[in-house]
């Protein structure tokens, strides 16, 4: 199969991926490996705290890149509301290539693609954006709007923000926080900050508006793992608050060596120029002190179909200037 039908499933894929079980295991094949990424030295501008620390840090966060099959578990384990009975777990898997695509020294980003069953189909998946020492991290205030808030210089020094964008690359959330290396243990925990209902939650139900979260990454024998603790909110119109459920999530990145990702690589490699200028554009309007507010869908059209149509253009041969871009994806945008 050629890449540009598998590009064309994704859309599908991409609403359905967190409310079905997906294939995550396929026959073996052929598998190519990549050659280390060679770490360069932090800028001249940056303060190292500890640089033994800093050099461990981001030993860390790269290995979080490479091949894995991922287990997708979400339960709720407590109920905060006496209406309220908590929802059956939801589990899920897949195969993903985790790829490294920029890195400045004090700044590192992961781009997540999904490659999916035996017929390898690409998914372009999340990406998480880390910094060192950040002057200010992205926040999401409810109502589909997020903004920048600056972080105080003894909350900064020695951490790395963590900011995860959506599959089209929209926003999602942020949050600050210092790796640890003790006790045999590498791992990294966020503050407490708000995000959007993700995919799984919002196609299904209308109950709750928010999720209060903390996160934590770290390292395992086989690869890594992402837990959650998550706090599903209750919005009123006044601006008031009441907690519906706690949620534990926890997914498991093991690193594999049987399944071949190239289509993942062929996908990103006639796309990535794209996806560059859609960075771009959010990253500007994201660091404006008013922030971003996003509207979901135009003409029955979702935001993350707009952008994957201009994607698989590109994959077809057409390049897809910044002009486009913008023009595209500003109708989304609520406050410009």
């Amino acid at each position: 199969m050629s890449i540009l039908p598998r590009i064309k499933q994704c859309r599908a894929a991409c609403a359905a991926l967190f409310v079905s079980v997906l294939a995550a295991c396929a026959a073996p094949s052929a598998v190519r490996t990549e050659a280390a990424v060679a770490p360069p030295p932090p800028p001249a501008a940056v303060t190292l705290n500890r640089p033994e620390q800093f050099e461990r840090d981001r030993a860390a966060i790269l290995a979080m890149a490479g091949e894995f099959r991922v287990r997708f578990t979400f339960e709720e384990t407590l109920s905060l509301d006496p209406d309220y009975t908590p929802r059956k777990q939801k589990r899920s898997g897949a195969t993903e290539w985790v790829t490294v695509i920029e890195d400045r020294g004090d700044f590192i980003s992961l781009q997540h693609i999904l490659v999916i069953g035996e017929d390898h189909s690409v998914v372009k998946h999340w990406r998480q954006d880390w910094q060192y020492q950040p002057a200010s991290v992205l926040r999401y205030r409810g109502q589909q709007h997020w903004q920048p808030e600056p972080v105080a210089e003894a909350e900064r020094l020695g951490a790395w923000s963590q900011t995860v964008f959506e599959v089209d690359d929209a926003p999602r959330y942020g949050g600050v926080g210092r790796w640890r290396h003790t006790d045999g243990e590498v791992v990294w925990e966020s503050d407490y900050s708000w995000r959007p209902l993700p995919r799984r939650e919002y196609t299904t139900r209308d109950d709750y508006q928010v999720m209060g979260a903390v996160n934590r990454h770290l390292l395992t024998p086989e690869g890594w793992a992402h837990e959650q603790i998550n706090t599903k909110l209750v919005v009123g119109a006044a601006g008031t608050v009441r907690p519906l459920a706690r949620e534990q999530g926890l997914n498991t990145y093991r690193r594999i060596t049987d399944y071949d990702f190239s289509a993942g690589r062929t996908y990103w490699q006639s796309t990535a120029s794209y996806w560059a200028r859609v960075r771009a554009l959010y990253s500007q309007a994201l660091a404006r002190p008013q922030g971003l507010t996003l509207g979901g869908e135009l003409d029955g059209t979702p935001r993350y179909a707009a952008s994957f149509e201009l994607a698989e253009k590109q994959a077809e041969g057409a390049e897809i200037d910044a002009a486009t871009v913008a023009s595209t994806l500003r109708k989304y945008w609520i406050d410009g």
